[in-house]
């Protein structure tokens, strides 16, 4: 009020050409005055935040402040009723624009809203009129976003009407097709109130959200020189267009509850399953990331996660490309050091035994103390059983392999290279002779090559490996169940047709 005043004031003064020297130490005093209001306008703008709540018939005791990051949320803040019932959310700490959302003492959601215009407004209303009953004060786009969720509230409700009304009618009724035609007008209604909000807001976060949940216009397809039209157009432009609206680099974006999936869907429905077509989606998205350091962090640590521990067959190629690719960058000095190390250490591991790559070589000695090289083996199809004596599912597994190889061996011109993972010679062949098995069988720990474990990243047993006629990785880590389907597949795949 005081700075409203003197402005006025100084206004005035000008206005009637009255400045004189007698006015000259008002002038100065003003000019502090306004200098130091507007310091501490600009740093009440740019640090902390207060946020209030005034809800009718909220009485819980506490209420949490939570954002969005990715597909996780996290309590940024908690807040007590005050004697008037109001919940006050206040700190130097900068709030990171995005959306938020407020929940109650059983940690149950009650509404989302908006950190960007502001970091200091007011949300009233009553708790059980939501979101119509919501008011903001000193926010615009929060009360632009309440409005928008109302009008599409009150949509909706129109929509269902109609919807009841061509569930109830005939197909190609007067009635159904009424109905339709009014669902059309909706939507035509909707598109446009939201268009309105993105043209005459730009750069807002309403805006950025609301571009971004719109589905790109996929043309009519071309004609074909068939004279029928291509069938897969639509599903190549909406993928070659899915990002067209939706801004990677802004990372505000991050933190709403959608962009997670939006990645989701492009990774799992619109690209091709294969390692390889997901490393080239996964490359497009850092792209579209540009140099923005947040979106850049949540797309690897979500990746990493996701790859690094995949039990899809062949997927730690994808983890390996992007260690390979991306952790060596500057751009990693966010990662813990030792993380980060232990990492690259697995990814280093994992890139001698990806599937397709030559299995790494193994000099390792018989029961008759001879050495036996695995790339030696003359075989169309071999496999690398890892076992132990005392392990329980080797006990399963090894009957189980004893009578695929018996079966199978002279047929396809299968082997078993059998590495024991025990340093005792004696359980060795006790169990060898228990289990009457008559391939190559070998001691991982008497070796003229370097340290199994290392070389094929493996610590417990059974693990198993299927090597092609080259020694090139077929399949791993699968059972004896499983073996067989993947020799008759790469059979198929290989035999003349």
């Amino acid at each position: 009020m005081l700075f409203a005043l003197l402005f006025a004031k100084l206004v005035s003064l000008h206005l009637n050409g009255i400045i004189v020297m007698k006015n000259l130490k008002l002038f100065r005093f003003l000019a502090i005055v306004l200098s130091f209001n507007a310091m501490t306008l600009l740093a009440s703008a740019q640090s902390g935040y207060k946020i209030i709540f005034e809800l009718e018939g909220l009485n819980d005791s506490i209420l949490l402040l939570a954002n969005y990051s990715g597909d996780k949320q996290f309590v940024a803040d908690t807040a007590y009723p005050t004697k008037s019932n109001k919940y006050i959310f206040s700190g130097e700490k900068e709030l990171l624009p995005g959306m938020y959302f407020i929940a109650g003492q059983n940690k149950s959601k009650l509404f989302d809203f908006l950190v960007s215009d502001s970091r200091f407004f007011t949300i009233s209303g009553n708790i059980n009129k939501l979101p119509q009953s919501l008011e903001v004060k000193d926010s615009k786009e929060n009360q632009m976003f309440f409005d928008y969720i109302s009008f599409l509230n009150e949509k909706q409700k129109e929509r269902n009407q109609y919807l009841e009304i061509q569930k109830k009618g005939k197909p190609g009724s007067d009635s159904s097709l009424l109905a339709a035609n009014q669902i059309s007008l909706l939507n035509e209604e909707v598109q446009r109130y939201i268009n309105g909000i993105i043209n005459s807001n730009p750069g807002s976060l309403i805006s950025a959200f609301l571009k971004a949940m719109q589905d790109p216009e996929i043309p009519t397809a071309p004609i074909l020189a068939n004279g029928r039209p291509d069938s897969t157009f639509a599903y190549r432009y909406y993928k070659n267009h899915f990002w067209d609206n939706i801004d990677l680099s802004d990372d505000r974006l991050v933190r709403t509850p959608f962009l997670h999936g939006k990645v989701e869907q492009y990774l799992t429905k619109l690209t091709h399953p294969a390692p390889d077509s997901l490393i080239m989606s996964i490359d497009e998205l850092f792209r579209r990331s540009g140099n923005n350091a947040e979106t850049f962090k949540y797309l690897m640590w979500y990746f990493t996660i996701k790859y690094e521990s995949s039990e899809i067959m062949g997927y730690d190629a994808i983890f390996v490309h992007l260690v390979d690719k991306y952790y060596h960058n500057e751009k990693m000095n966010w990662m813990n050091p030792t993380v980060k190390e232990n990492l690259i250490k697995k990814a280093n591991k994992l890139k001698n035994v990806l599937i397709g790559q030559k299995a790494p070589e193994m000099i390792l000695l018989d029961t008759l103390q001879q050495p036996v090289s695995l790339h030696k083996i003359n075989a169309e199809y071999t496999i690398i059983y890892f076992w132990d004596p005392d392990c329980s599912h080797c006990k399963k597994e090894t009957p189980l392999l004893r009578d695929l190889y018996s079966k199978r061996k002279d047929e396809i011109g299968l082997q078993v290279f059998a590495v024991c993972m025990d340093t005792s010679w004696v359980e060795m062949k006790k169990y060898i002779r228990q289990n009457n098995t008559s391939w190559i069988n070998v001691n991982g720990f008497y070796s003229l090559t370097p340290d199994f474990r290392e070389l094929y990243d493996v610590n417990t047993s059974p693990v198993m490996f299927l090597l092609d006629k080259k020694k090139n990785i077929i399949a791993k880590r699968i059972l004896t169940t499983q073996m067989e389907a993947f020799i008759n597949q790469h059979r198929q795949k290989t035999l003349p047709q």
